[in-house]
C-alpha cells in the first residue's frame, strides 16, 4: 500500500483555508450583533474639562446626537434606565480589579444584549458638556452590524494574527519533522486563537450576549497561555534540544491548570489569571535564551541565529507583555490598545524572514520564500476576483458580473497566473540545445550553473543543494539533511516520498539534492526520475563526443610536433653536417617534402593515390637522378582516385623514402624499376635494383629479420608497416652478365587498401623514423 504523502503547498493550502475559515466565523460572530451606531470611549477623571470618568460618544450615525456628548443612560421600552459605565466598556475584563466585578460585566451585558436584541429601538440619554441638562433621543437598533462599521482595530486584529498563523505554517510546512520548527507551529496556531476572540468582545457595539463574551474571554486566555507555553518550549528545543521532547508537554499542562484555576474563579484576582502567567512565560523565555547562548558558546553559527531570533521574538513579545499585560498587573492604566498592541507580533513575521536570509533560520535558506510568495499571488489572485465581482455587483446584475469577468477577466487571470505562479515547459528541441550547452560550457563552474538553472526551469523545485555522496552498494538509505547515500553508479532516485529527488554526479558536476517541486505544491514522480535519467545520460553521451574530441585535438597536436620534431627537425640538423653542398640541397628537398606532407595532414582532408604517388614519382626521379641511377616507374591501378588519410600517405611515404635512401647508398645500382599496382583488394609496390644485393630473407607481417645484419633502417619500416598492416618482402638474386656474377634486390611491399582510404577508424599513430 502506497504512503500517501502531503506536500508543503498542500499544507499551506489547507492551512490558508482553515485560516479563511476562522475569519469567516468571526466576522459572521462580530456583525451578528445588535447594532446602535454609536461609539462610545471612557475619558479619564485626570482630564480638566470632564471632573468625573464620563462616558463620552466619539462618533454616532445618528444626526440627532452630536459627537462629544456624554452618554447618561440607555432605556428599551418600559425596562429601567441603564447606566452605562467605564466596567461596561472595559477592552478587557482581565483589566478589572476583581472577579466580582467581571461577573457583574458579563452578568449586566447579558442583561443590555437581551433588551437590545428583544426590541429595535433604544431611547438614549445624553448631555452637552456646557449643558448640564439630559435629553432623549430614540434611535433604531439594527439587528445585525455593517461589515463597513467594523473598526480598523478589529481587521488591524485578524490581519496581523492571520500572517502570524501563515509564518508558524510556512515554516513547518517546510520541516514538517523538525522539532523546532513543530513547536514554532503551534505558537503561531495560538495567535488567531486569542486575537479573533480579543476582536470581537474588544470591538463590541453596546452589549455582547455575556455568555458569549465569557467563552470569549476564556478563549482569549486560552490561546495566550498556550502562546506562551509554546514560546518557552521553543527556547528549550532551539537552536538545541535542552530536554526530553516528552517532557515539553509538562510547560502547557502547567499552564491549562492555571488557566482553570482562573476560569473558576480561584485566584485572588483576574489580572493574576492573565496578566501574571504571560510575565513568567516571558521571563523564562528571556532565561532560556541566555542558557542557549551558553551552551551554544562554541558554534557561531548557532550564536548568531539565536542572537536575531530571540532578539525577534523577544521584542514583539515582550513589547506586548510589559507594555499591556505587566502594566495592567501593576495597576497603570495605559492609553495603547490592546488591538493596536498585537501588531507587535507582526515584528516577528519581519524577523524571522530577515532571519532566514541572513542565518538560515530553521536550516532555511532564501529558497523557502519561493513557496510563500505562490501562496500569496494565489491568494491575491482569489482576493481579485472576489473584489472585481464585488464592484461591478452594484452597478450591474450578478450574472452580468460574472459573464464580464469571463469574457474579459479571466484571460487576463490566466497571463498574470502563468506569468507569476506558473512556467512554461521546455520544448525538447530546446532541451537538447542546453544539455549540449551543458556539455560544451567552458569551465565547470558554467556547466554547474547551467545544469541547476536546467533543473530550476523543468522542476521549479524550492531547494537545489549539493550533497556529500557516500558510495554505497547497499540500497538507498536516507541520511542527514545535507548528505545522501547512494549506490555506486547510480541513476536518480526518488527520496522522502517524492518530495526530494537526488541526482548522481556527472564529471564534475557533483550530486545534487532537489526539493519540493513545483514550489512545493507536488511531489516528484517516476515520469520526473526518469526524464532526469534521460538527461543525464544524453549529458554523459555529449561528454563522451567533447572528451573524444579534446583527445583528438590533443594527439594530432602531439603527432604534428613529433613529425615537425622527427622528420624536419633531424633533417635540417643532418643538413647542418654535411660537407657536400649537393648532399645539403638533398637534404633541404626531403624536409620541404615532408613539410608539405604534414600541411597536408593538418587540414584534415585525405589525397588522392594518384597524387601521393605523382608527388611520390617526381622526387624518386630527381633523386635517383642526383645519384646517376635510371628510374623505370610503372603504375597499373584500377582506381587512383581512392584518398588516402593522413597517417597512411605519410607512413607509405616514409616507406618509399627509406627504401631508396639504401638503394642510393648501399645497393651500387644503375637501375632502378618500381612497379606499383592493384591486386586482390592489396596495393603492392615492387622495387627492384640491380646493384651488389645482400644475404635476406624475409617474409612476415611488418616483422624484418636478417640473418647478418639488421639495421634501424628496418625497424623503423618495420614499425611503420605495423601501423599499415603491411607486409614487406625482401629477397636477394642472383643476375646473369657477361660472364659475371653479380646480385640485385627486389622488395614487395604489400598494404591493405582498406587501410589506405581516408576516414578509416582502424589506423593507430605512426612512430617517428
Amino acid at each position: 500500500m502506497l504512503k500517501q504523502v502531503i506536500t508543503p503547498g498542500t499544507r499551506l493550502i489547507v492551512a490558508t483555508c482553515l485560516i479563511g475559515l476562522a475569519l469567516l466565523l468571526t466576522i459572521l460572530c462580530a456583525i451578528h450583533q445588535p447594532y446602535s451606531g454609536l461609539s462610545l470611549a471612557v475619558l479619564d477623571k485626570e482630564n480638566p474639562q470632564y471632573p468625573t470618568k464620563a462616558i463620552r460618544i466619539i462618533s454616532s450615525i445618528h444626526a440627532q446626537i452630536p459627537v462629544g456628548a456624554e452618554l447618561v443612560s440607555l432605556r428599551v421600552a418600559n425596562q429601567p434606565a441603564f447606566a452605562i459605565t467605564d466596567k461596561d466598556l472595559v477592552e478587557d475584563p482581565h483589566f478589572l480589579e476583581s472577579y466580582a466585578a467581571m461577573q457583574q460585566l458579563f452578568d449586566r451585558q447579558t442583561v443590555l444584549y437581551a433588551q437590545l436584541k428583544q426590541h429595535q429601538q433604544v431611547r438614549v440619554g445624553w448631555r452637552l458638556t456646557a449643558d448640564q441638562s439630559i435629553r432623549y433621543t430614540d434611535i433604531p437598533v439594527a439587528r445585525h452590524r455593517p461589515v463597513g462599521n467594523l473598526p480598523v482595530v478589529f481587521w488591524f486584529q485578524l490581519a496581523v494574527s492571520s500572517l502570524g498563523f501563515l509564518l508558524g505554517c510556512w515554516i513547518w510546512a517546510l520541516r514538517p519533522h523538525d522539532l523546532a520548527a513543530k513547536v514554532f507551529a503551534v505558537q503561531n496556531a495560538m495567535y488567531p486563537v486569542f486575537a479573533f476572540a480579543a476582536a470581537i468582545y474588544s470591538t463590541r457595539d453596546l452589549a455582547l450576549d455575556g455568555q458569549l463574551l465569557h467563552g470569549l474571554v476564556i478563549v482569549n486566555t486560552a490561546g495566550a497561555l498556550l502562546y506562551g507555553s509554546a514560546l518557552v518550549c521553543l527556547f528549550l528545543v532551539y537552536p538545541k534540544v535542552l530536554v526530553r521532547p516528552a517532557w515539553l508537554w509538562l510547560v502547557p499542562a502547567f499552564f491549562v491548570l492555571w488557566l482553570l484555576a482562573d476560569s473558576l474563579y480561584l485566584l485572588p484576582e483576574p489580572s493574576m489569571g492573565g496578566d501574571l502567567p504571560v510575565t513568567l512565560q516571558m521571563l523564562g523565555a528571556i532565561v532560556l535564551a541566555l542558557w542557549q547562548w551558553r551552551i551554544n558558546c562554541h558554534d557561531p553559527r548557532a550564536r548568531a541565529a539565536l542572537r536575531w531570533f530571540a532578539a525577534c521574538i523577544l521584542v514583539s513579545c515582550g513589547l506586548f507583555v510589559f507594555l499591556v499585560q505587566s502594566i495592567q498587573l501593576l495597576g497603570v492604566e495605559t492609553s495603547l490598545s490592546q488591538g493596536y498592541a498585537f501588531g507587535f507580533f507582526l515584528l516577528v513575521t519581519i524577523g524571522i524572514a530577515v532571519g532566514l536570509k541572513r542565518y538560515r533560520l530553521f536550516e532555511l535558506d532564501q529558497w523557502a520564500f519561493g513557496i510563500l510568495f505562490w501562496l500569496a499571488g494565489a491568494i491575491v489572485l482569489v482576493l481579485l476576483d472576489a473584489l472585481l465581482i464585488m464592484v461591478l455587483s452594484p452597478m450591474l446584475s450578478f450574472g452580468l458580473a460574472v459573464l464580464i469577468c469571463g469574457l474579459l477577466w479571466l484571460p487576463v487571470r490566466g497571463l498574470l497566473q502563468r506569468r507569476f505562479l506558473l512556467k512554461d515547459s521546455l520544448k525538447q528541441e530546446e532541451l537538447f540545445q542546453v544539455v549540449l550547452d551543458i556539455s560544451f560550457a567552458n569551465t565547470g563552474q558554467n556547466r554547474r550553473q547551467q545544469w541547476q538553472q536546467l533543473l530550476e526551469r523543468l522542476f521549479q523545485p524550492l531547494e537545489i543543494e549539493e550533497i556529500a555522496v557516500i558510495q554505497s552498494n547497499e540500497p538507498l538509505v536516507e541520511q542527514p539533511f545535507k548528505q545522501s547515500m547512494i549506490p555506486a553508479n547510480s541513476q536518480p532516485l526518488l527520496a522522502a516520498d517524492g518530495l526530494a529527488l537526488i541526482l548522481p554526479a556527472i564529471g564534475d558536476i557533483p550530486a545534487l539534492r532537489l526539493q519540493y517541486p513545483r514550489q512545493g505544491r507536488s511531489l516528484f514522480s517516476g515520469q520526473d526520475c526518469n526524464l532526469t535519467r534521460d538527461l543525464i545520460t544524453l549529458i554523459q553521451r555529449a561528454d563522451d563526443s567533447r572528451f573524444a574530441y579534446d583527445r583528438g585535438v590533443c594527439e594530432e597536436r602531439s603527432r604534428i610536433a613529433r613529425d615537425l620534431h622527427d622528420d624536419i627537425g633531424s633533417r635540417l640538423l643532418s643538413g647542418l653536417h654535411q660537407q657536400d653542398l649537393t648532399q645539403t640541397k638533398q637534404v633541404i628537398r626531403q624536409s620541404i617534402a615532408d613539410m608539405r606532407t604534414i600541411i597536408s595532414g593538418m587540414t584534415g582532408q585525405g589525397l588522392a593515390l594518384t597524387s601521393v604517388l605523382d608527388a611520390l614519382h617526381q622526387e624518386t626521379r630527381q633523386r635517383l637522378q642526383e645519384a646517376g641511377i635510371a628510374l623505370d616507374w610503372v603504375v597499373k591501378l584500377e582506381d587512383d582516385s581512392m584518398p588516402l588519410n593522413y597517417q597512411t600517405y605519410k607512413n607509405y611515404i616514409s616507406i618509399m623514402r627509406e627504401l631508396l635512401s639504401n638503394i642510393i647508398k648501399y645497393a651500387q645500382a644503375s637501375s632502378v624499376l618500381i612497379h606499383i599496382s592493384q591486386q586482390q583488394g592489396r596495393l603492392v609496390t615492387v622495387l627492384e635494383d640491380n646493384g651488389s644485393g645482400f644475404d635476406l630473407v624475409h617474409e612476415a607481417h611488418g616483422k624484418a629479420e636478417t640473418g647478418k645484419n639488421t639495421g634501424q633502417g628496418i625497424n623503423n619500416l618495420r614499425q611503420r608497416l605495423q601501423v599499415l598492416n603491411g607486409q614487406l618482402e625482401v629477397q636477394s638474386q642472383q643476375l646473369q652478365q657477361s660472364k659475371q656474377e653479380k646480385t640485385g634486390t627486389r622488395l614487395c611491399i604489400q598494404i591493405p587498401l582498406a587501410g589506405l582510404v581516408a576516414g578509416s577508424t582502424d589506423q593507430t599513430e605512426s612512430t617517428g623514423g
